[in-house]
């Protein structure tokens, strides 16, 4: 997969989705200020006014291999991050990782999301993960959705007030690639399919330990 990807959106507009870098330090902390505070508690499951030092560290040194992290940019303002997305990997079951989104107000509904769902899905392939799983809450039906777009048959499981969503992932490792190329070619036509979606019923569970660790 080439570093920075051009991503055309729903709307007309065009994002870059690359790696995120250490140097993109001062930008997520100034994307993430910005960010309403709705987004970051869907994002965090809590009040989330600042991200400390450590936290802006662990977040934008990554080792591209157990933890993956990609940034959307707008074209005409590269300093502005307009979307995170990220995996970390499961130390226990090196095939499962924990997925987490965060994507700007006014850059949702647009296919941004889904564009980063699919990149992030052909990354974790790439790498062995086969199955991508998060914590959200119930009402936040559009990271299942986004979970939907990452692979094959979905799993909710209710914990309360929060979701637990698994989602296995196909063999692919282009599918990005093919999105963009839909995208060019019928513009707005790109729309998330039907995917099988399977409930459990509620059960007592320890979060898992990278839960909440795994920030914008």
């Amino acid at each position: 997969m080439v570093d920075v990807v051009l991503i055309p959106l729903h709307d007309g507009r065009r994002v870059l989705l690359r790696d995120i870098e250490p140097e993109d330090a001062p930008l997520l902390v100034r994307a993430h200020s910005i960010t309403s505070d709705e987004a970051l508690q869907a994002r965090f499951l809590s009040a989330k006014p600042r991200l400390s030092s450590g936290e802006v560290h662990y977040l934008t040194h990554v080792d591209r291999l157990d933890h993956v992290a990609l940034v959307a940019v707008e074209v005409d303002r590269p300093e502005a991050i307009v979307a995170v997305g990220r995996w970390i990997r499961d130390r226990g079951r090196p095939d499962a990782a924990e997925a987490a989104f965060i994507v700007a107000d006014d850059y949702q509904g647009v296919g941004l999301g889904s564009a980063l769902a699919i990149a992030l899905a052909d990354r974790a392939v790439a790498r062995g993960v086969r199955v991508l799983q998060g914590s959200m809450y119930t009402d936040n039906r559009g990271s299942v959705a986004l979970f939907a777009r990452m692979g094959g048959e979905l799993t909710v499981v209710n914990e309360g007030i929060t979701n637990e969503v698994r989602t296995t992932l196909p063999s692919a490792t282009d599918r990005l690639e093919r999105l963009v190329v839909r995208r060019r070619l019928r513009p707005g036509h790109d729309r998330p399919r039907r995917d099988r979606l399977r409930r459990v019923p509620r059960r007592r569970r320890q979060p898992h330990p990278q839960v909440g660790a795994v920030a914008a």
